[in-house]
């Protein structure tokens, strides 16, 4: 080797003693490089807890324990928030990271408007489960105004479902690492689903205001058959018959929907609607025929009836 070519001992040492230097500083650089691995770790399990949480209280719902129910969505709620409390402290050198913050961030907000859903839907249903028994000891003002309370409820949660499906819509699943695929997919179908099912409930209750119309004429006309004021007896009838068949028309449809929680309920009133309207012109027919004096007639009548038979 040319020894013209060769640095001298001092230069050396500065060489490396500067390469060392730069190594340590570019070393030290990335090391305080900001990273939210331990946040983003721990509002994942978080958010985790608080979905299979909410999946729970739904399974209640489906069972009737609301109070079970109540109870898990609180829970979830304290998850997602303090999830939600991590992420909007959280910041990252790596890009990476700061999306994942973002998703996460959405997850959490998806997930409170989901738990907001879901408890108006628990309020909805204890308000039509009160609605019904009311209804069965005769008390139609305090059933109406539970009806009233059960569609408040079925609206706020619709409300919040959509909250939650104009948070979400912006992710592309196919944008997202594949192990978020699948429950971005999942997330935005539940969301569609419980508005779609949420509106049908709503129809159910809209359908259920004539009903309650005609129960009252119905319970109207049987005071008149006790006193044996047959006249008004008979309009009884008539008015309730027509109120029930606004009812039937107006949840008939539903009974050929596609989930079966809305379909079960829609076929059973129909079909009490419909012993209704074949009672009710018997009924109306008797009480006409009692009020001119014929009895014979009357009977015959009377006799015809099944699901009434008992007035």
């Amino acid at each position: 080797m040319n020894m013209r070519n060769k640095l001298p001992l001092d230069k050396v040492c500065l060489v490396i003693i500067l390469g060392l230097a730069m190594v340590i500083f570019f070393s030290g650089c990335a090391e305080n490089k900001v990273s939210a691995a331990e946040e983003l770790n721990t509002s994942s399990l978080l958010i985790n807890n608080a979905d299979l949480k909410v999946e729970s209280a739904i399974s209640d719902m489906d069972d009737g324990t609301y109070t079970s129910a109540k109870s898990k969505l609180k829970a979830a709620r304290v998850d997602y928030e303090e999830a939600l409390k991590i992420l909007n402290n959280a910041s990252s050198d790596y890009e990476e990271e700061t999306q994942y913050i973002e998703r996460y961030t959405t997850f959490a907000e998806v997930g409170l408007d989901s738990v907001n859903s879901s408890e108006n839907i628990v309020l909805a249903t204890e308000h039509l489960d009160k609605c019904i028994a009311y209804l069965s000891s005769e008390d139609l003002d305090l059933s109406r105004k539970e009806l009233h309370k059960a569609n408040e409820a079925l609206n706020n949660s619709i409300v919040y479902l959509r909250s939650a499906k104009e948070k979400i819509s912006p992710i592309d699943p196919d944008s997202v690492p594949v192990e978020e695929k699948s429950y971005i997919i999942i997330l935005k179908d539940s969301i569609e689903t419980s508005e779609k099912m949420g509106l049908e409930l709503k129809e159910i209750t809209n359908g259920m205001y004539p009903y309650l119309d005609g129960a009252g004429h119905l319970f109207d006309a049987e005071e008149y058959l006790k006193a044996e004021e047959w006249d008004k007896a008979a309009d009884e009838f008539a008015n309730s018959s027509v109120k029930f068949s606004e009812s039937k028309k107006s949840l008939e449809k539903l009974k050929d929907s596609e989930y079966s929680e809305i379909s079960v309920g829609a076929i059973e009133i129909c079909g009490v609607i419909t012993q209704f309207e074949k009672d009710l012109p018997c009924l109306e027919a008797g009480c006409r025929y009692m009020e001119n004096g014929s009895y014979y007639q009357a009977n015959a009548e009377f006799s015809k009836l099944f699901y009434l038979s008992s007035i």
